[in-house]
């Protein structure tokens, strides 16, 4: 019964504990970071929201979104994406991050909040990414602000 009392008070802390420690993070710099579905594993763990939910970032392993060239919007039946290239130094940075992150999700945040966690599929060697979905309003709204 005891056990029970102390479960209870540690599952009653945890939401607090999660906005301390999201209150306590600066804003995010816009980027690509690893999604850690164990936090024990990040090495500079964020919590932010995405879809309802805390999701853990590491700071550790990040690719900035430095842009190189404008980005462009391609619209087509199945949906919008935004095209991205990446300067060549953030290139690399998405390239390794990808690599190392194979089958896991990654989070893409802009102005401080997660716009899509994506599974990582393959290696993103060429620096062009394509942001999907990307509603039209969003996207728009993306390419002003990567855009500055």
């Amino acid at each position: 019964m005891k056990n029970m009392k102390n479960m209870k008070k540690i599952i009653s802390m945890v939401p607090m504990l999660v906005g301390v420690l999201m209150a306590q993070n600066g804003p995010l710099a816009n980027g690509v970071y690893a999604v850690e579905e164990d936090n024990a594993k990040a090495k500079n763990p964020v919590v932010r929201r995405y879809e309802g939910k805390n999701v853990v970032l590491d700071t550790a392993a990040f690719a900035p979104l430095l842009i190189q060239g404008r980005p462009e919007i391609n619209r087509d039946p199945r949906g919008s994406s935004l095209m991205i290239q990446l300067a060549p130094e953030a290139a690399k940075r998405l390239e390794d991050l990808t690599r190392s992150h194979m089958n896991r999700r990654i989070a893409v945040v802009v102005d401080d909040k997660i716009l899509s966690a994506p599974k990582v599929r393959s290696v993103i060697e060429d620096g062009k990414a394509r942001l999907t979905p990307c509603e039209d309003e969003s996207c728009d709204t993306l390419l002003r602000q990567l855009s500055k």
